[in-house]
């Protein structure tokens, strides 16, 4: 019982992830810094993102696979089926969510911090179930266990190093126009995720810990 509560609760989790992308997307505010970077390879190749983002999470896992010295296996597959699952989630939750973009900035700002709640959240609740992570967090797990540093400070090092690629491959591409499609919330995320992520770790282990 207590396996499948668990199994729930993290199904939960990963659609939590995929409800924090859709309102993201839903705001004027531009989109997280690995986001930003997909848009550059998106719009600079194209290609489409259906065929995209299963790439970039292969090659996401198989840095992580790299960073914690393991061997490449059958397993490295899960964590992109992972992701893609939370792409369908996305495309879902943008059925019901609505569109603030044309609205006061108070409401997007609004969707924005909620984004974050549900990424701090979710991210945590995943961790805590101990099942597998998007190819993404894999990738951020490793450097946290590498470098012995907690997963939020490791997010920390994930979104600076997505926002340095950024601007590299938007430099690639010629997006100076489009300012490499780095917006406000690329910045916020880029600061504060990481320290969000630590934050809600206390509680929602507790939290956990009485309902699991």
């Amino acid at each position: 019982m207590n396996r499948l509560k668990k199994l729930l609760v993290y199904s939960l989790a990963l659609f939590m992830l995929g409800m924090s992308i859709a309102f993201i997307q839903n705001t004027n505010l531009g989109m997280a810094p690995w986001d930003a970077l997909a848009r550059n390879f998106y719009e600079g190749v194209p290609i489409d993102y259906k065929y995209l983002s299963p790439i970039l999470s292969v090659f996401l896992i198989s840095f992580a696979y790299l960073i914690a010295w393991k061997k490449p296996n059958y397993k490295m597959i899960i964590p992109v089926l992972i992701s893609t699952l939370i792409g369908f989630s996305i495309d879902l939750a943008l059925l019901f969510i609505p569109n603030v973009s044309d609205l006061s900035i108070f409401l997007n700002y609004l969707y924005l911090f909620f984004a974050m709640i549900l990424i701090s959240v979710g991210l945590n609740v995943i961790i805590y179930c101990g099942y597998i992570l998007p190819a993404l967090e894999q990738l951020i797990q490793s450097l946290s266990l590498r470098l012995s540093i907690s997963f939020g400070k490791a997010k920390l090092i994930g979104e600076a190093l997505a926002f340095i690629l950024t601007i590299i491959f938007g430099l690639v591409f010629k997006h100076q126009n489009q300012w490499f499609f780095i917006g406000q919330t690329t910045i916020i995320i880029l600061f504060f995720i990481g320290l969000s992520v630590d934050l809600f770790k206390k509680p929602v282990y507790f939290m956990l810990g009485r309902i699991l």
